[in-house]
């Protein structure tokens, strides 16, 4: 059995498909972010970074093995599987490259571009939203020319690239807009076929249940928020 401690973003959102493709038995717990839970000890505990995800599991090799970090979970639980992850080298980081765009870029550039579109105080220069807006643009083109005559983002088989992707493209049309957004036609089609896969609508509706549990930023303590942002100076140790 493995425990997962998250939240509705799109980070756990990959977790929950890995899951449910490796069909993997697994309990998901509800660390309610925006009330300030991952800095209560216990989850500090689990994750020093005091982020979600998180699992344990108690499967593992190392009897309970604790692992933080999206990427680092879906490599191991690919490993401990030995499915989503071809086994020959140059498709093994075919995949991995792949997988790092999202980490180093994708999940950075629409974390802040999230960030400041929606959290940030009025009256805010526009050049921080600007600037990530361009970045977020540049790097989905990347992608969608990659995606031109392959199925998955890594050839044709669907892996945890795909698994790291998908969740951050589901309301990409909110943040880069509709006109922009219809040019990524290989995107579209990816992220369509993708969404058809039956472990994915599991993964989703669970994570759903899990958001159903948590507060919601609109009703967030606003010192909480300064916690979670790093907003004037707030610690978040």
């Amino acid at each position: 059995m493995i425990d997962l401690y998250g939240s509705g973003s799109p980070n756990v959102a990959r977790i929950f498909i890995a899951l449910e493709e490796l069909g993997l038995p697994y309990q998901a717990h509800a660390v309610d972010v925006f009330a300030g839970q991952q800095f209560e000890a216990w989850f500090g505990d689990l994750n020093p970074n005091r982020k979600v995800p998180v699992i344990v599991d108690h499967d593992g090799a190392c009897g309970d093995c604790t692992i933080f970090e999206s990427a680092a979970i879906l490599l191991y639980l690919a490993e401990k599987t030995g499915a989503l992850l071809p086994s020959h080298p140059s498709a093994r980081y075919e995949v991995i490259q792949w997988m790092m765009v999202q980490v180093t870029t994708v999940g950075p550039m629409m974390g802040q571009l999230v960030h400041f579109t929606r959290y940030a105080p009025d009256g805010i220069s526009s050049y921080s939203r600007d600037r990530y807006h361009v970045q977020v643009a540049r790097v989905f083109d990347v992608i969608d020319r990659k995606l031109t005559g392959s199925e998955f983002l890594a050839g044709d088989m669907f892996t945890i690239a795909d698994v790291a992707l998908f969740p951050w493209t589901v309301r990409l049309s909110t943040y880069l807009g509709d006109e922009q957004e219809e040019r990524l036609v290989n995107l579209a089609r990816w992220r369509h076929n993708v969404s058809l896969r039956p472990a994915v609508g599991r993964a989703l509706r669970a994570q759903d249940i899990l958001r159903q549990q948590s507060t919601k930023p609109e009703d967030a303590d606003p010192g909480t928020l300064d916690r979670l942002f790093g907003r004037d100076g707030a610690r978040r140790t």
